[in-house]
């Protein structure tokens, strides 16, 4: 299957990202003339100064943005403490505490969390492998329980004919002590493959947790589209690492029951809308297919088989990019603008960007150093009715994003030197 995909489509791998457009495709798109090679072009991705930048917004008429930390490897996720203070992740490395992350004067601690798993000196480490930490959340109760979740991607063993690490995505739970992380315990364990990828979580309004992992970049691209493993799905389990008894899958036998909905590509995004408690998910899709998704138990969203963008390099638009048992998107970008982490505003000092949804930038067409932090704003519905673009100035990947207690907004940004950015409004 694999030769055939690479004789079929060529082959390119991107980090965090599928593998092309895989043979199932082949019914509603044609063969693409595809480079295995395709340039990487962009504008430097250089901050214009220190700030504070002032930006202008159709709603709100200026805020501030301030670089309130920086020095940082590759942010990936943001947590905030009930104090004020902030857990950053630098993907695959550690975890780190801004304190006063909402005050005057917010200190980068040097020491990072004890206990983090991390792997950083393993052999056969492929450039393209992300070992180690990569998102986490607090416990709704964290107040009380000091619990937080997090995800890693875990080392299992060596994949012969590829001479790559097999690791597997593991939901995990500790207890925040100080400066460290204890009473671990592993929650959830995926199969081991090669190449695990992202993921992200978020808390139900229940008991639930949600946990979107992203599909395969290389191997068993179509395992997405099976219920035997936990990659291209969001997951949901309860607190307690038990499987809630309403999820779709939990009669099927040989699926994993853990399974919410299936057929993602790299769900890098999720959150609740506040109105309905709706649950949407951002999604990597390939050139020109990026997605926003309304998540629906069992439902079926059609990666690798069904898809609105096209190959890297190049190919012909799908005729079909749904079917009549896929879910379709909410809505979808072409140009691609590689969606991250999302957060619904639901603070009271940026009152005209009530309800709006945050989401993430890496890029845009393609082109380095064009990330932004994208508004969108959806009626009841979860329609989209416009949508802004801010940020795009400071040509930085952006990652995540998330409302401090506080009321701003708090963005980190995905490269070798990461800042921590705050928004909020600007004085008159």
């Amino acid at each position: 299957m694999v030769k055939f995909l690479e004789e079929y489509w060529g082959r390119k791998t991107l980090r965090g990202a599928a593998l092309g457009v895989t043979a199932a495709l082949a019914s509603v798109m044609p063969a693409p003339a595809y480079s295995s090679d395709v340039k990487e072009v962009g504008v430097p991705s250089q901050l214009p100064g220190p700030g504070p930048f002032i930006f202008a917004s159709a709603e709100e008429a200026r805020v501030k943005v301030e670089i309130i930390a920086s020095g940082l490897s590759h942010a990936y996720s943001l947590a905030f403490l009930p104090d004020g203070d902030a857990l950053i992740v630098e993907r695959g490395l550690r975890l780190r505490l801004l304190r006063g992350a909402t005050g005057a004067d917010p200190k980068l601690i040097a020491q990072p969390i004890a206990n983090i798993p991390t792997y950083v000196d393993l052999p056969h480490l492929h450039p393209d492998d992300v070992l180690g930490i990569q998102a986490i959340a607090l416990d709704p109760d964290f107040a009380t329980n000091r619990q937080i979740f997090f995800t890693y991607n875990k080392p299992i063993g060596l994949d012969t004919a590829t001479q790559r690490i097999t690791a597997a995505t593991v939901l995990a739970r500790g207890e925040l002590d100080g400066m460290r992380l204890t009473k671990l315990k592993d929650l959830l364990q995926g199969e081991a493959v090669v190449g695990a990828g992202g993921s992200r979580i978020l808390f139900g309004r229940g008991n639930e947790v949600f946990v979107s992992v992203g599909a395969l970049s290389v191997g068993d691209i179509d395992s997405a589209q099976r219920t035997d493993n936990i990659y291209g799905k969001i997951l949901r389990i309860s607190r307690d690492g038990t499987i809630p008894p309403d999820n779709p899958f939990v009669k099927t036998a040989g699926a994993r029951p853990e399974i919410w909905t299936y057929g993602h590509r790299d769900p890098l995004g999720l959150a609740m809308d506040p109105r309905s408690g709706r649950i949407l998910a951002s999604e990597h899709g390939p050139q020109g297919g990026d997605e926003l998704n309304e998540i629906r138990p069992g439902g079926n969203y059609g990666w690798p088989r069904f898809t609105f963008g096209t190959d890297y390099g190049g190919s012909s638009l799908p005729t079909n990019p749904v079917a009549a048992d896929i879910q379709a998107p909410l809505m979808f970008w072409s140009p691609s603008v590689a969606p991250n982490g999302i957060a619904f505003y639901t603070g009271e000092i940026l009152p005209e960007w009530k309800n709006n949804l945050f989401v993430t930038s890496a890029r845009r067409g393609q082109i380095n150093g064009t990330g932004a932090l994208l508004r969108i704003v959806l009626n009841d519905n979860l329609q989209e009715v416009r949508q802004e673009i801010l940020l795009d100035s400071l040509h930085q990947r952006l990652k995540d994003v998330r409302q401090g207690p506080d009321g701003k907004l708090y963005v980190v940004t995905d490269e070798d030197q990461s800042v921590v950015m705050r928004i909020g409004p600007a004085a008159p």
